[in-house]
């Protein structure tokens, strides 16, 4: 582990460097992480989060960063030079660490986005009107159902997690169905 999650921000030590939207302007304490570089002395950051309750830490399947998730909002931390290389989402609702494919995806309220080992990334197209159930991981695919007002009903989608194409998603095929309406102004 070259990571830990602390109870809180250390009394004594080096202060911990502030990784929040007003950087040390800030001081409030969120999730607190030691991390413990290969090349570098251990230290402390500090992230606040967004709005959800998803929250964790997790080894990049780079194997040189760090991914951290607080309260939905997620970014890459390169531990050797202490500084978030990417901000990559603001809410996430649930993480699928995929080690037998090198990658890692999230779960998004409409879609979803992974992070691979080559430091590429996909976004999936919106998949739902609003949330997902049911997800499961099989392989290099992740089934679930996704939610439609229409019919208030929850239909199946698949999403390949090597591109993030997504076939049977309810958002693409009601938006198909949808008929433009035009507006009559009158003077």
């Amino acid at each position: 582990m070259r990571f830990e999650i602390l109870p809180g921000l250390p009394p004594y030590g080096p202060m911990a460097i502030s990784f929040t939207q007003y950087g040390e302007r800030e001081h409030r304490e969120g999730l607190v992480v030691r991390f413990y570089p290969r090349m570098s002395e251990p230290w402390v950051g500090n992230f606040l989060g967004s709005m959800t309750a998803c929250t964790g830490v997790f080894e990049h399947p780079n194997k040189s960063d760090f991914i951290v998730v607080v309260q939905g909002a997620g970014c890459i931390v390169d531990p050797e030079h202490r500084v978030v290389r990417d901000h990559f989402a603001s809410d996430i609702k649930e993480i699928f660490p995929l080690p037998s494919i090198g990658s890692i995806a999230f779960r998004r309220l409409t879609n979803f986005i992974a992070l691979k080992a080559d430091n590429s990334k996909w976004d999936s197209p919106r998949i739902s009107w609003d949330d997902f159930r049911n997800i499961e991981v099989h392989d290099c695919s992740l089934v679930g159902e996704a939610y439609t007002p229409i019919g208030d009903a929850w239909v199946p989608f698949q999403l390949d997690l090597l591109t993030g194409d997504c076939h049977n998603g309810i958002y693409a095929q009601d938006m198909a169905r949808a008929v433009p309406v035009q507006r009559r102004w009158q003077a």
